[in-house]
């Protein structure tokens, strides 16, 4: 609901052609605006037709900055509360004539929360604009809304009553004293945890008194009665004779005697404690030695018969004596039944067996060893980049600079160490060796297997799949090959 305004109280400045008075109208063609151009500031004070909350303000901007609305309350006149304050454009917009004639609508969100529920009698607005001085400035209009109350003093919903404040009126103070009582009690909770434990300790301690207090029957040990009574032979048994008595007696002495003699000499004992003689002092260490490996033969073997033993060594002699063994190469011997000992051959034949040992495996052209080879490098920077390139390409390899998963053209990439843009690029596509896998198969003039210079562990564990090559000498590559474009300063 809109407040109506009564009449304006003072105004500081208005137009003759735009007056104030038009603000209590509002017309859509009327505003109010500042007397003279040059002035900065300029307030109006609005009397209200009756007391009322405001709770929205809609406020029509001509020409002003700054908008300030503010009220006050008859009782205390002079004391301006603050409702609204609010910017409509900014210094360089008013400077450079970028005028907008907004309106702006307040609902109770955008209000001071604490004016609204206070009614007041006047309104006060102010309106401030010092940056352009030439122009006249004001308001276009200004409305107040309240909220509306509307009270039939009816007390009848649909076909109920409603209950009067008359009627309750007896109740009240029995509702007062049970509130009251339920604070007090809620207020004054028991603590069961407490009660608990002092219980349990008073039980605990009445329940020890009370077995202190009762007569306890001494336990009934039967072997202590039966010794008592006398009846030893009983719990002990039947007594010995005592011709064995004094069998036992001497057995025990004799086995003191030994025990003596045993502590004059010097003693072993073993790791579990029992006592083992010492070897005599001019026993040898060699002896020693010769019956320790006897005794740990004859545990290990099964001990022969006499006959067995005798035939045995007749063997051995025949062995040793079998003229035929000696002639005989890679045969079974009829005489003795043993193969003849290998000979050892001499230095120049082994040599010559080295020979064609080596003569078996697969030979290539120097140049050709690494014919079947795309390689890439990462992680070295020249000269050592070069260097490895011109001995890999020297081997019949091909380099790639820019190598790519898709194709699968590059076989061995040589890197430095892990985890480099091109390690991780081409890990699972390529076989990742270091820089010594060309030094070695360069300075040895044989392909070894890539394995061996793996840089993951996984690999190198692994059981090697190619065979070694050797490289014979062939005529030195053209220098077109060292002339091709790499890239020599990238190192990734």
């Amino acid at each position: 609901m809109i407040i109506k305004l009564s009449n304006v109280i003072s105004c500081s400045s208005e137009h003759p052609s735009y007056p104030v008075s038009n603000l209590l109208k509002h017309h859509s063609n009327s505003s109010w605006r500042c007397a003279k151009p040059g002035e900065m500031l300029s307030t109006v004070i609005f009397q209200l037709a009756e007391p009322s909350c405001i709770i929205g303000l809609d406020i029509g901007n001509y020409r002003s900055c700054v908008v300030i609305v503010t009220a006050s309350t008859s009782a205390e006149p002079d004391n301006w509360i603050p409702i609204v304050n609010h910017q409509f454009m900014t210094h360089e917009e008013a400077v450079n004539n970028k005028f907008r004639d907004q309106v702006q609508i307040f609902s109770k969100k955008d209000l001071n929360p604490e004016t609204l529920k206070i009614k007041f009698d006047r309104v006060k607005v102010t309106c401030m604009q010092s940056a352009n001085l030439k122009e006249l400035f004001g308001l276009s209009f200004i409305e107040f809304k309240t909220e509306v109350v509307v009270d039939l003093g009816l007390d009848v919903f649909g076909r109920f009553k409603l209950k009067q404040p008359e009627d309750n009126a007896n109740k009240t103070s029995l509702s007062d004293f049970k509130e009251k009582y339920l604070k007090m009690t809620n207020a004054k909770k028991t603590d069961y945890k407490s009660e608990l434990l002092t219980k349990i300790k008073e039980t605990g301690m009445n329940n020890f008194s009370k077995r202190q207090e009762e007569n306890k029957e001494p336990t009934k040990r039967p072997l202590l009665e039966k010794l008592e009574a006398g009846k030893a032979e009983e719990v002990f048994g039947p007594k010995k004779n005592s011709a064995n008595l004094t069998s036992v007696s001497n057995s025990q002495n004799k086995d003191v005697k030994d025990t003596s003699k045993l502590n004059d000499k010097p003693v072993m004992r073993t790791p579990f404690g029992d006592i083992v003689p010492a070897p005599s002092p001019k026993a040898n260490k060699k002896d020693i030695e010769q019956e320790n490996s006897r005794h740990s033969t004859n545990s290990r073997k099964r001990s022969l018969s006499p006959e067995e033993s005798s035939s045995k060594g007749n063997v051995n002699k025949k062995k040793e004596n079998c003229p035929q063994c000696q002639n005989e190469e890679d045969k079974v011997c009829k005489n003795c039944g043993r193969l003849p000992e290998p000979k050892l051959m001499p230095r120049p034949e082994r040599a010559a067996k080295k020979k064609t040992i080596e003569s078996q495996k697969p030979k290539k052209l120097f140049s050709k060893l690494f014919e079947d080879i795309t390689f890439s490098l990462s992680g070295y920077v020249n000269p050592q980049r070069d260097e490895i390139r011109r001995k890999a390409l020297q081997m019949g390899a091909k380099y790639i600079a820019d190598p790519n998963t898709t194709n699968k053209k590059c076989t061995h990439l040589i890197c430095a160490f892990k985890n480099t843009p091109k390690h991780q690029q081409l890990k699972g596509h390529s076989k990742i060796v270091s820089h010594t896998f060309i030094e070695d198969c360069f300075n040895e003039k044989t392909r070894f297997s890539w394995r061996r210079y793996a840089l993951e562990s996984k690999d190198r564990a692994e059981p090697e799949s190619e065979e070694e090559i050797l490289g014979s000498s062939s005529p030195p590559r053209s220098s077109d090959v060292f002339e091709e474009d790499t890239d020599s300063n990238s190192s990734y």
